[in-house]
């Protein structure tokens, strides 16, 4: 799981679904690539970097626990 992009997403007050339809992919599948089953792409990775008005780099926020 993403810790970093979990928290921006409780920060942000923006739900799952809200960032999944800006993302343009299911709901399904961002719960997949939330919990590591299915990688994002870059594109989707800058936009919800961009999304999340997120500080970090996308390598911070994409970073995984060990």
């Amino acid at each position: 799981m993403y810790r970093q992009i979990e928290a921006h997403l409780v920060l942000s007050g923006k739900t799952k679904r809200e960032v999944a339809d800006a993302l343009g992919i299911s709901y399904n599948t961002l719960l997949l690539k939330l919990k590591g089953a299915s990688c994002f792409t870059l594109d989707e990775a800058v936009k919800l970097q961009t999304l999340l008005k997120a500080p970090e780099s996308i390598e911070e926020l994409f970073d995984k626990p060990a």
